[in-house]
């Protein structure tokens, strides 16, 4: 037995638990965080350093500070990753331009009318796909889907692999 304390590898910071989606799976947005008692640029900056980060919520594109928080985070990982909705294009796309070396998780939960109703907005399958597209066009390596499978969409998983893997994307899954 070794009384050696190991540092950590990998680091998930909830950004904030404010979120646009009404996801079936998820009450996160029945219960917002205060922007006052979100995590600050500052603290971040106190966390170790780390091979991989991702920076998750709630919608992590909903925080004004974001791009300060990337900023920080690459200077304690090389490897960021933001799991998002893909809600906001617009400063997905913008995010992306600035540090081409982030990754991007967009969560699609199935085909776009299952993805739609699990979370809870009409063109979220859409909004999610183009940005997925845009990302791809735009030269960015580290993007794919982030799916929580369930009972609700697990029909919808293997068309969904397969349209990653057409794309060539990753798709990541969790179990809910």
């Amino acid at each position: 037995m070794t009384d050696k304390v190991l540092s950590p590898t990998d680091m998930c910071i909830i950004t904030t638990y404010r979120c646009p989606m009404r996801c079936k799976m998820c009450n996160i947005w029945e219960h917002p965080t205060d922007r006052i008692k979100e995590i600050t640029p500052e603290e971040i900056k106190l966390l170790p350093n780390v091979k991989f980060i991702n920076l998750t919520g709630g919608e992590p594109f909903i925080r004004e500070d974001l791009d300060r928080i990337v900023e920080i985070c690459f200077s304690k990982s090389p490897r960021v990753v933001i799991s998002t909705s893909g809600w906001y294009e617009d400063k997905v796309i913008a995010l992306a331009k600035k540090f081409s070396n982030i990754g991007i998780r967009i969560s699609i939960e199935g085909l776009s009318r299952k993805n739609d109703e699990l979370r809870g907005h009409l063109g979220g399958f859409d909004k999610g796909l183009r940005t997925l597209l845009t990302l791809k066009e735009m030269g960015l390596k580290d993007i794919g889907f982030g799916c929580t499978v369930s009972n609700n969409n697990s029909a919808d998983m293997l068309f969904l692999y397969q349209l990653s893997k057409s794309l060539g994307l990753e798709f990541a899954t969790a179990a809910f």
